[in-house]
């Protein structure tokens, strides 16, 4: 899948699930800004664009990263801390985070599996 169609489908899987859907291009490891896009970068292809979703997922310190990865792969990198009777541990935000991730990822599988299916992958 082109890197283009890869940002569309990302885009798509983040309306979906109620995120905001705004892609942002790398095409150096070293743009990586976020720890997330630290790790994400690591599966990028040398040469090629990268686009990636970032999100706080309604946390005050997790950052998560939405890409594909190789074999347009779905894929989430994240990173943060939480300490004792912080809110995101306290009000449930972590566990709610990856739930929501959980739904990005299987609209990002389904939408590139859609896009194989009709041989434009």
């Amino acid at each position: 899948m082109t890197p283009e169609r890869q940002a569309e489908l990302i885009s798509a899987a983040c309306k979906e699930a109620g995120l905001d859907s705004h892609i942002r291009r790398i095409e150096r490891r070293k743009e990586a800004q976020t720890w997330a896009e630290k790790i994400a970068v690591q599966f990028m292809q040398t040469g090629q664009q990268f686009p990636v979703k970032n999100s706080y997922m309604f946390c005050d310190t997790l950052d998560m990263c939405f890409f594909y990865g190789p074999g347009d792969t779905p894929k989430v990198a994240y990173a943060g801390h939480a300490g004792a009777d912080e809110r995101d541990i306290t009000e449930g935000k972590l566990v709610e985070a990856f739930r929501k991730a959980d739904t990005v990822l299987r609209a990002m599988k389904r939408l590139a599996g859609e896009e194989a299916q009709h041989g434009n992958g």
